[in-house]
């Protein structure tokens, strides 16, 4: 794609698509862009032993969502529009050519998906859960792993791909207003949301705080997310009052760039 036609094409769909977010908006994939868009996120990732750790462990992290294709294609046993969406994932230490994600630290998904459940609510009219993605098929790569084909009906977000995940409830945080990203060249308009999720179980619970930012200015919907999970122990058969911390996951991530898409993963 002409980076130059991408530019103008893409300001003009601002223009066009700018308008308030819904309030129930969540997931990680909320809008579809015109097809040959991709849009990159960067952040860090901690984790931590508990609040008082002074010494978690630290790891960069990059995202790229990329459309990279259209078809039409059965679900459902309706032949309907599908789109080729592709999700990159990286994790390791920054290093001069970037992040070093070692031989498991980077992981690929390309899976085409109806693009009537690319939708920005907690689930779909099924009542699927956003972090479930509906897939007619897909391929992924793990690390330095051969292209292997998906034998799978969804794509599961979280936490495969992201921390962020389904919240009850959540709730919007004041007018929109420009967050912070690392895109320099652009300012958008977002509107901030807070949710929380809780998995509880007789010996665990994991306590997921959401804070994310919703766009329609930024291809898929994202600006940025704060995500941090909370898991805590005790023995089974003992009171709620004693679950203990034992570890702390968090991550930030800003949005870097956007620009043309091009597949990345060589798939039949």
């Amino acid at each position: 794609m002409n980076l130059l036609r991408f530019s103008s094409g893409f300001a003009a769909s601002l223009l066009l698509t700018a308008m308030v977010t819904p309030a129930s908006a969540q997931g990680l994939l909320h809008y579809l862009p015109e097809d040959g868009i991709q849009v990159e996120y960067e952040g860090i990732l901690t984790q931590a032993t508990g609040v008082e750790d002074e010494a978690p462990l630290t790891w960069n992290r990059e995202l790229i969502i990329r459309s990279v294709g259209q078809e039409d294609a059965e679900f459902d046993g309706v032949v309907q529009p599908c789109r080729w969406i592709e999700i990159k994932v990286v994790t390791g230490k920054a290093g001069a050519q970037g992040i070093v994600p070692g031989p498991v630290g980077s992981r690929v998904y390309k899976v085409l998906v109806p693009e009537s459940r690319i939708i920005p609510d907690a689930a779909d009219e099924q009542t699927i859960p956003n972090h479930l993605i509906p897939i007619v098929r897909g391929y992924r790569r793990l690390g330095e792993e051969s292209v292997e084909e998906l034998n799978a009906q969804a794509l599961r977000i979280y936490p495969t791909l992201t921390l962020l995940t389904t919240y009850d409830n959540p709730v919007p945080q004041g007018a929109p207003a420009p967050p912070e990203i690392l895109k320099k060249d652009i300012s958008v308009s977002a509107q901030q949301m807070k949710g929380q999720f809780v998995m509880e179980r007789p010996e665990s619970r994991s306590t997921n705080d959401g804070e994310y930012w919703v766009t329609r200015e930024v291809p898929f919907g994202l600006a940025r997310w704060v995500v941090t999970v909370t898991r805590e122990a005790k023995e089974s058969a003992a009171p709620r009052s004693d679950f203990k911390v034992v570890s702390i996951l968090k991550v930030d991530m800003k949005l870097r760039e956007i620009g043309p898409a091009e597949s990345e993963l060589k798939t039949p």
